[in-house]
């Protein structure tokens, strides 16, 4: 019986009207209800002879039998979707990794190259009004599913606590990871969103059960776990019931609304003798960093999902020597550490640093600033920040560099033409006002509109985009102003992007420009980090020494049994492109340093000689546009004997690697929190600029330690 005739029912009773149910309906609920239910009872004589109250107990009887009736279907349907739930953990190993292919495969993907990801960002640029969280893409769990049919059973035993069964699926998903041979590179292993107690709960929009406030398990009235028989429910994230799950993430969601990030995964292990070569574009953007640290400054964990180990590596300076001539100075070493999988293992660290540039030497710059100045800029005193980040920037430019200035809200609308008139540009910066909607796209369309006017031939030319990401007005699509990115980058207007703010923040969008438009892409948290971005490395970031850089690794299958890549996973490269020279890939700044971290497991009896691998970096210059590619072997004598005698530098890379990889939930992890910060402190002869920042990276692990532990109770 439906809904709907129940309730019509109960008002036909309520209004005590005298009427015939219809014909053949009684037939038909007594042939719908189980024969161990009995359909009415003996009517004494008495009671039969009024109508109306005979016809009334006849519709409670009815009503009352059929909501009986589907109690039991339902008891049965929950009884059979729980059996298959329990059966569920005894065939997991059978199952693929979320993102890995069956074990029975022997061929799996390679990552896809980045020019191919970004043609798929379709929804980078999405419509977002500030505040509105429903507007948000809930990424969907991976579901493991079994093919067989389970038979009928009485309900098992409650399952196991949910920290037993987050542990078992960590280690189910190494275990699966280990065993997956690599005839060709494999995807990147995709975290389990179950895992990640800060972000969004799993598969359901709004992170509540049925997809909407006050929702139903399933989605629908009386369904079931999953929405379907047989359905998965996602496991608890560990050391946290339901109740502190959803007030964690109401927490977050307060301090931080409509913050959009998304992960490209962890590079899995992969075997020398099935793929020797790592090939991946250079990047030196540092947002994620200071994300992290906006994160834990605030007194929560960050998102997963913003984390890329690679770019808070390269946060810091490691002491690499520049080269004392040439573009580049590689450096290759390596050592036991703490934090790999076993005693095979070592961790490798190359450092490619570029030539320094002096203020005065460096060219000069045509300069076009794309401020938002729409009305979410307004929370937390965005522009505030911004307009201070920007006059650190002035004050470090030359007489001849020029600036223009274009701001969005609603319509986006010329202030000035580039010129050098410095003063006149601060002005017009201090007297900027939050206003409307956000217009990205008409604000980087202006922006190249007068970047393409006021282009010279001898100069930078570059376009500034300060905005917390957040585009609700105009097509929003990324396909079309990502095009016009990328056309200009090719003609010599490259884009950086700073971010403001946390919460209405689209990290993802921010990275995805700064990518496509050849430039750099910070997170400006405080206004020492505006000093260290726009005043400290500004050589860096307002002249590119080369373009579409690029590494390929060739591990030595003699030596190396397997290597992993840590980070990179959103700039891997087809092998087989690395001397494609159409292919876009990184961009690197007049002294910037690059590090990129293997870990890899060296064959038993490995010649003590043996090369171990070999670093390819290609490049363009910007100046002449040729093409350079040069070389850097790394053999096993070369590797430190032990942790304590590896550089500073090499130790300082491992530990912030290690921090990146737990934050980001890596299956890779070993080792915890407390014993990083405690290593940092322990660190000796670390360069002057970088010793405070190393000081403050241990304050912060430390109070990740604390969050984590705190939230684990």
């Amino acid at each position: 019986m439906s809904r709907l005739n129940e309730r019509e029912i109960a008002r036909k009773l309520a209004e005590r009207e005298d009427f015939e149910p219809p014909a053949g309906l009684l037939d038909k609920i007594k042939s719908e209800i189980p024969p161990s239910i009995t359909v009415g009872s003996v009517v004494p004589e008495t009671e039969r002879r009024s109508p109306m109250a005979s016809k009334q107990r006849w519709l409670m009887a009815a009503s009352l039998v059929a909501m009986a009736g589907a109690g039991l279907v339902a008891l049965q349907v929950r009884q059979e979707s729980s059996y298959r739930l329990e059966e569920k953990p005894a065939k997991v190993e059978r199952e693929a990794a979320p993102s890995l292919p069956p074990p029975a495969s022997l061929s799996a993907p390679r990552p896809a190259p980045k020019e191919e990801i970004e043609g798929q960002e379709a929804d980078a640029m999405v419509s977002q009004s500030p505040g509105s969280a429903g507007e948000r893409a809930a990424e969907p769990a991976p579901v493991i599913e079994s093919n067989e049919a389970a038979p009928f059973a009485p309900p098992p035993p409650p399952p196991p606590p949910a920290v037993v069964r987050q542990e078992a699926e960590l280690s189910r998903a190494r275990d699966l990871a280990k065993r997956v041979p690599a005839a060709a590179k494999p995807q990147p292993v995709a975290i389990p969103e179950e895992m990640d107690v800060m972000s969004e709960m799993v598969g359901v929009e709004g992170g509540v059960e049925g997809g909407v406030v006050g929702g139903v398990v399933g989605g629908v009235p009386g369904g079931v776990p999953g929405g379907v028989v047989g359905g998965v429910v996602s496991p608890a994230a560990p050391g946290l019931n339901d109740s502190a799950l959803l007030d964690e993430r109401r927490d977050k969601e307060q301090a931080y609304p409509d913050v959009r990030f998304k992960s490209a995964g962890v590079n899995p292990f992969v075997d020398t003798a099935a793929d020797r070569l790592s090939t991946f574009g250079l990047d030196v953007d540092t947002a994620s960093y200071t994300v992290a640290r906006r994160y834990l400054t605030d007194g929560h964990l960050p998102d997963p999902k913003s984390v890329r180990v690679e770019e808070m590596v390269n946060f810091f300076d490691y002491g690499d020597a520049p080269p004392t001539r040439g573009d580049f100075a590689i450096k290759a070493e390596g050592a036991p550490s703490p934090f790999t999988q076993g005693p095979q293992y070592r961790l490798l660290r190359f450092n490619i640093r570029g030539r320094v540039i002096d203020a005065a030497k460096r060219r000069p710059v045509v300069m076009t600033f794309v401020i938002d100045v729409s009305g979410s800029m307004e929370q937390e005193n965005r522009l505030g920040l911004v307009k201070q980040s920007l006059s650190l920037l002035l004050d470090q430019l030359r007489p001849a560099d020029r600036v223009g200035l274009v701001v969005y809200g609603d319509q986006a609308r010329l202030l000035l033409e580039p010129s050098n008139d410095h003063q006149a540009v601060r002005r017009a910066i201090d007297q900027l006002q939050p206003e409307g909607a956000t217009n990205a796209e008409a604000g980087l369309v202006l922006g190249y509109e007068v970047a393409a006017r006021s282009f010279r031939q001898d100069s930078s030319n570059r376009i500034i985009l300060c905005s917390d990401g957040v585009a609700n007005v105009g097509r929003s699509g990324p396909q079309s102003i990502l095009g016009t990115i990328g056309r200009e980058a090719r003609r010599g207007i490259e884009l950086s992007t700073l971010g403001f703010g946390m919460g209405n923040y689209n990290d993802h969008l921010m990275e995805q420009l700064a990518d496509k438009g050849d430039g750099r892409y910070a997170y400006i948290d405080t206004l020492d980090e505006a000093k260290r971005v726009l005043v400290e490395e500004v050589n860096g970031t307002l002249q590119t020494i080369a373009k579409d850089a690029k590494v390929q690794v060739e591990l030595n299958p003699a030596v190396v049994a397997r290597y992993r890549l840590l980070g990179y996973e959103n700039r891997a490269i087809a092998d087989e492109r690395f001397r494609d020279d159409k292919v876009d890939a990184g961009e690197i700044g007049a002294g910037h340093s690059v590090t990129a971290l293997y870990e890899v497991e060296l064959r038993p009896g490995a010649p003590a000689g043996g090369r171990i691998a070999s670093l390819h970096l290609r490049y363009r210059t910007p100046e002449i546009g040729n093409q350079t590619e040069t070389i850097k072997h790394l053999s096993l004598s070369d590797l430190a004997p032990s942790w304590e005698k590896a550089s500073p530098g090499f130790r300082l890379a491992a530990l912030v690697a290690q921090f990146a990889e737990i934050l980001k939930q890596s299956p890779w992890v070993k080792g915890g929190l407390s014993e990083v910060a405690r290593q940092i402190r322990g660190l000796q002869a670390l360069p002057k600029s970088t010793s405070p920042r190393a000081v403050e990276l241990a304050d912060l692990i430390e109070k990740a330690a604390r969050i984590k532990a705190a939230g684990e109770r």
